[in-house]
């Protein structure tokens, strides 16, 4: 009865210490590639725009103008998607993809500069492209407050 336990004991420290199976870079790439290109020809999806104005830092003179839109499961109300458009001197859209209400997906591209990506899994990231450790920082965090800010209203 003893060796029992004993052999009970083992295989649980050989489960829970054994090697975690992870998915490589490449194959996490792919799938939220599929991901991100299944919410952009959805078509149960809904969507809610907002336009307005872009000041200098006072908030007296207008520099641009943005347009930002939420795409969402009308059902469950899921944040799926954002999309910001900022328009001053040169036009930047950034895309924030979301699933099961985690950062998936960042794109952000200009016309002047290289497109700029961010690949996550498990909110953690796997795979940047053209970022700098400060915009990785920076457009996390923004994608924190859309989140928060869509989840206050929905």
């Amino acid at each position: 009865m003893r060796k029992c336990y004993l052999y009970l004991v083992f295989i649980i420290i050989l489960v829970a210490c054994g090697p975690k199976i992870s998915k490589s870079p490449e194959s996490v790439i792919k799938e939220v590639d599929i991901y991100s290109q299944k919410i952009d020809t959805g078509k149960d999806i809904k969507t809610e725009i907002t336009k307005g104005a872009l000041t200098d830092n006072e908030g007296f003179k207008d520099i641009g103008k943005f347009k930002y839109t939420v795409f969402f499961n009308n059902e469950t109300h899921e944040l799926l998607k954002i999309e910001n458009i900022e328009t001053t001197d040169k036009t930047i859209t950034e895309n924030y993809y979301f699933k099961n209400n985690k950062l998936n997906y960042f794109e952000y591209s200009s016309k002047n500069s290289k497109t700029k990506k961010i690949y996550f899994s498990n909110r953690k990231v796997v795979s940047t492209e053209n970022l700098s450790p400060e915009e990785q920082k920076l457009f996390i965090s923004k994608a924190k407050r859309f989140q928060k800010e869509f989840n206050k209203s929905h």
